[in-house]
């Protein structure tokens, strides 16, 4: 086993975005060749044993051809490689995420990352504000001040000159709009219901103090106990003689 002392090295949104797609299309091509595989077994079969039940209609003749020894292997391989359900479940997830309208990811691109990933060094920024400023890609000098400690001090005294000079940096690298290939997962929209949401900041009082009630009502314990019950300490002490 060997251990290594190499510090661990952040990625960018846009990298995740990218190992993801990556990971979404080698597991497209393992899914395709899974199904392959398991429809030229069910043909083959078919073939050797026939059944009075099945329509000759739905019988595929390409898949009884011959394969070359290279695409046999291929299939092979994928089918005792498999595939999870689980992986698939989490890498659209994290691209649905990432791709959403509140992220700027989706309008980035690698040219333009790593080109504002070199502009920001000429502003004193630590690591962590420069991948925060990548990641979140903030265009306002009031997000700028959340991201960057102490702006005022380190850039006095022109502190909101020098933040809206980076924030036109950093919009200088964003696209208009998603990038065509992301199409696919930027379009998608939750289909909200009428009736179901709620307005933000809004409480129920005459809920809360009926909850509340409630709840005190579960912990009531009446004066003397039940009928016929003392507490333990009306019991009276017995002298043993």
């Amino acid at each position: 086993m060997k251990i290594s002392n190499t510090a661990p090295l952040h990625l960018s949104n846009q990298e995740v975005l990218a190992h993801f797609l990556s990971l979404k299309d080698d597991n497209d091509h393992l899914s395709a060749s899974i199904e392959l595989k398991r429809s030229r077994d069910k043909a083959f079969a078919r073939a050797k044993y026939p059944l009075e039940r099945d329509n000759p209609d739905d019988n595929d003749p390409t898949l009884l051809e011959p394969l070359d020894p290279e695409d046999e292997k291929t299939l092979n391989i994928a089918e005792r490689r498999g595939l999870s359900d689980e992986l698939v479940w989490v890498q659209n997830e994290a691209i649905k995420y990432l791709c959403q309208p509140y992220n700027a990811t989706s309008r980035q691109t690698d040219e333009g990352v790593a080109r504002l990933a070199d502009d920001l060094q000429d502003h004193q920024l630590t690591k962590a504000e420069v991948l925060q400023i990548t990641n979140l890609a903030p265009i306002e000098v009031v997000e700028l001040y959340a991201i960057i400690e102490e702006p005022d001090t380190r850039y006095y005294p022109d502190a909101s000159e020098k933040l809206q000079f980076i924030a036109d940096q950093i919009s200088a690298t964003l696209l208009s709009s998603p990038r065509p290939e992301l199409a696919e997962w930027t379009n998608r929209h939750i289909p909200h219901e009428e009736g179901e949401g709620y307005e933000h900041g809004y409480v129920n009082q005459d809920e809360l103090e009926m909850n509340a009630m409630m709840l005190e009502q579960e912990y009531v314990v009446e004066e003397g106990g039940r009928a016929g019950e003392g507490g333990v300490d009306d019991e009276k002490d017995e002298s043993m003689d």
